[in-house]
């Protein structure tokens, strides 16, 4: 089962018992809707959002299908398009100019909820938690009953705020206040009232200007925020990537981990089982995938073409395994490319050539990927009788 992008509330990218292909890398069956976001999986069921042609022009279509051979359960078309899905046992639930729910069984739309969500295709803007979700709008941080769609409570914090990650008891949130983003804080609030549990300015960074990216990412008693600094006075006049942490339960301890440190790009990291992973474009366009405890030691690191290994997406662990993805149509990457990676030594145990477009939904023995032409179920290759 894969729920929801990151795959839990607390957007990690990292599954401990999910099962994936090791050994070979091959396409079981493809759907050639392009889709739109990533998909979401549960009880043998894709779920996905595809860029469908009609006589009409182009439209979003919501569909259903088996996850053995790719065949359509049910689709059913959308008047807006989602920016992020998750699920539970009854539902599919999409944020973007609105939340909406639809029922599992069919498609049929159950409940609408006029809040545009803070989301983006790549980071998520929805978290589920039970029988809970958790988004924000512009300045306000919203806890929503996943059944009724009905708004249990809002905490207006002002300033312009990240999507939530929430995980027990409490929603973790970033904001970031100022033209140029230099007063930057992070928030935990009940998951059940939405009160302020407690609040931590981030240390100000060396530059004029600043912000937070996508979500938090909440394991091992951390919190993960991806940072941004820069200003006219840097001689690339880009935006310098980095990624700071803090103690879950006090939101002090903050610590820089520098060994993430990118020029261009810093994508959804993953973090789990005391780890933590990133890839990144740094200024020389290079590529970059590393792997280092939750401190930010140890680990190693694939940089540039090591081994041929390229990357531009996001990466996913699930049961030891890093899959992670490259479109050579991206700034600074060379080759397209799906690879299996062991998380614990770097070595690559399998690749596929593939332009990969989005970062890898792991379950039930499948690997999912985007690309520009549609979803790819990747599973083991098959052996000829």
């Amino acid at each position: 089962m894969w729920p929801q992008q990151r795959y839990s509330g607390a957007h990690t990218g990292y599954h401990p018992t999910a099962r994936g292909p090791r050994t070979g890398l091959e396409e079981q069956w493809r759907f050639d809707d392009r889709p739109t976001v990533d998909p979401v999986v549960s009880d043998g069921i894709v779920y996905v959002v595809g860029e469908s042609s009609g006589s009409d022009g182009y439209h979003d279509v919501l569909h259903a299908l088996d996850a053995i051979d790719g065949g359509v359960q049910w689709s059913i078309d959308l008047e807006e398009r989602p920016e992020t899905l998750a699920i539970d046992e009854r539902r599919i639930y999409a944020g973007g100019d609105s939340i909406r729910a639809y029922s599992r069984a069919d498609g049929s739309l159950e409940w609408i909820l006029p809040i545009e969500t803070n989301t983006s295709s790549e980071e998520g803007g929805l978290a589920l938690v039970g029988r809970h979700l958790y988004t924000t709008g512009e300045e306000t941080v919203y806890g929503i009953d996943a059944a009724s769609g009905t708004v249990d409570w809002q905490r207006t914090l002002g300033g312009r705020l990240t999507p939530p990650a929430a995980k027990g008891r409490c929603v973790y949130v970033g904001r970031v206040a100022g033209d140029r983003g230099l007063d930057r804080t992070v928030f935990a609030l009940g998951a059940r009232t939405g009160r302020v549990r407690w609040s931590h300015d981030l240390v100000p960074p060396s530059a004029s200007e600043a912000n937070l990216v996508g979500p938090p990412v909440v394991a091992d008693g951390r919190i993960y925020l991806r940072t941004t600094a820069g200003g006219e006075e840097d001689v690339l006049r880009a935006p310098i990537f980095g990624l700071v942490s803090l103690d879950r339960a006090t939101g002090g301890d903050e610590r820089t981990i520098s060994s993430t440190y990118a020029g261009f790009d810093l994508h959804p990291i993953a973090a789990g089982g005391g780890r933590i992973y990133t890839t990144a474009v740094d200024f020389t366009s290079v590529s970059g995938l590393a792997v280092r405890d939750s401190n930010g030691t140890g680990g190693w690191t694939i940089y540039g073409d090591d081994g041929g290994v390229h990357v531009s997406t996001a990466p996913t662990v699930a049961d030891g395994v890093l899959y992670v993805g490259s479109d050579a149509s991206r700034f600074g990457i060379e080759t397209d490319g799906l690879y299996a990676i062991d998380a614990a030594t770097g070595a690559v145990l399998a690749t596929l050539d593939l332009a990969v477009t989005s970062a890898p939904v792991v379950a039930d023995g499948t690997v999912y990927v985007r690309s520009e032409e549609g979803l790819h179920a990747i599973g083991e290759p098959t052996t000829a009788v």
